[in-house]
């Protein structure tokens, strides 16, 4: 055992030396003031030194040989023997004291060692062959469990044994997450209680195949939906077009109206490039706590004479509210088109349930006739529509991370209803 000078053991050589040279100091210093001589003075020195550094030997002895056996003993628990006793080389309350404490250690960790092992076995038998990737931490947050599936992940390194903030893993509110398994992973953290000892799991299921089969079938919607739309645009300018050819004479009158024509329908058309390209545009949300109400008051703009709006529920919304009252702009828009020969009564309202948000906007219109297709952009029953509302509607709603529901009420009319996280 090596000792540098900052040493504990260091610390306590140099004292007892300094002890011993004191005590021989101070006899040499009697014997002189005695008046003895030199030589008396050098064996009185002699005789001393040997019992003082006995002495001091010893007293080291006793110390480093107590924490050698601590050591041992502590080894030993480590190396999982049982039934042990530290050796004792004489009577000491402080040493026993300090013996039981490590003991009860030993006993605690033992104790959590085989809950952890019965907790990794339980969870092998349940979850080892289920296809979705499962990983626990007991509640130090430190990995004690993965499935199969889990190890299968090449984004993430998983070791036994590891805390989850060096395997990568971020806890926020009470939340695992890791930002390997973005944007192609649907993760999800729950707590399980087993044995009173409480263990988080956290499952990962690779969602990339669903979401380019759902890119798919969105991008087949479109094409079809834009292919009916360009096909009933450009079919009759290529009938006026061909009309005009076949002419052997012009009249400038009949070209000023096919022109006019040909026209409005490029507009339109244009129209409905400029709108669709909004839907791409629209920024992250910034949210923050408004009142709803206020925004369904200046949706009242849009109302003609006879048509009303009420509202009812929970005034008080987290979203971005500059969003939402386009939104709200939207659907009111829709709704007062959809009672077209009639006065509309809007009715609007807003809640609060299992920590999401609700907001529903219903009329006594005639209701959706294509109810499969209302949302998909460009598909419109409308004859001025452009088929960008409620795909609008349905893509600021993603952006909060929540969904748009459809139905026609019994009674007659339309339903729009909303839900987002809290």
């Amino acid at each position: 055992m090596t000792l540098s000078s900052g040493s504990v053991e260091f610390r306590i050589k140099a004292a007892l030396c300094v002890l011993v040279c004191v005590f021989m100091g101070m006899a040499g210093a009697i014997a002189y003031a005695l008046d003895w001589s030199l030589l008396a003075i050098a064996t009185l020195l002699c005789v001393l030194s040997y019992p003082l550094c006995w002495s001091a030997w010893k007293v080291w002895q006793l110390w480093s040989s107590s924490l050698m056996r601590l050591t041992t003993y502590t080894q030993s628990l480590a190396m999982g023997e049982s039934g042990i006793q530290p050796s004792r080389l004489g009577k000491s309350v402080l040493f026993d004291d300090l013996c039981r404490e490590i003991t009860l250690l030993h006993q605690r960790s033992q104790g959590q060692m085989e809950q952890n092992r019965t907790l990794s076995a339980l969870f092998t038998q349940l979850f080892e062959d289920i296809p979705i990737a499962i990983i626990a931490f007991d509640a130090n947050q430190t990995l004690i469990y993965a499935n199969r599936a889990a190890y299968q992940i090449t984004d993430i390194g998983l070791l036994q044994g590891m805390t989850a903030s060096e395997l990568g893993f971020v806890l926020k509110k009470q939340q695992y997450s890791h930002p390997a398994l973005t944007p192609n992973w649907r993760c999800q953290s729950s707590t399980l209680r087993y044995m009173d000892q409480s263990s988080h799991l956290f499952t990962a299921i690779d969602i990339s195949s669903e979401l380019k089969q759902s890119e798919q079938a969105v991008q087949k919607n479109l094409v079809r939906v834009l292919s009916h739309e360009l096909r009933n645009t450009l079919t009759p300018m290529s009938s006026m077009a061909e009309t005009l050819l076949s002419m052997e004479k012009w009249d400038s009158d009949q070209i000023r109206t096919v022109l006019v024509r040909v026209k409005a329908r490029a507009d339109g058309l244009l129209t409905f490039v400029q709108r669709f390209a909004e839907v791409a545009k629209i920024p992250e949300p910034q949210k923050e706590l408004f009142d709803i109400e206020q925004i369904v008051e200046q949706t009242k703009v849009l109302l003609r004479d006879g048509d009303t709006i009420e509202f009812s529920g929970q005034p008080s919304c987290y979203a971005d509210p500059q969003l939402i009252a386009q939104v709200l702009m939207n659907l009111v828009k829709n709704a007062v088109e959809a009672c077209d020969g009639q006065s509309a009564n809007i009715r609007i309202s807003h809640y609060l349930s299992e920590q999401r948000q609700h907001l529903c906007v219903e009329d006594n219109g005639s209701g959706f006739s294509n109810l499969e297709n209302a949302i998909t952009p460009l598909f419109t029953t409308k004859a001025n529509g452009a088929g960008i509302g409620l795909a609008f509607v349905e893509a600021v709603l993603n952006k909060h991370n929540g969904k748009v529901s459809l139905s026609n009420s019994p009674a007659g009319g339309a339903k729009v209803a909303l839900s987002w996280p809290l």
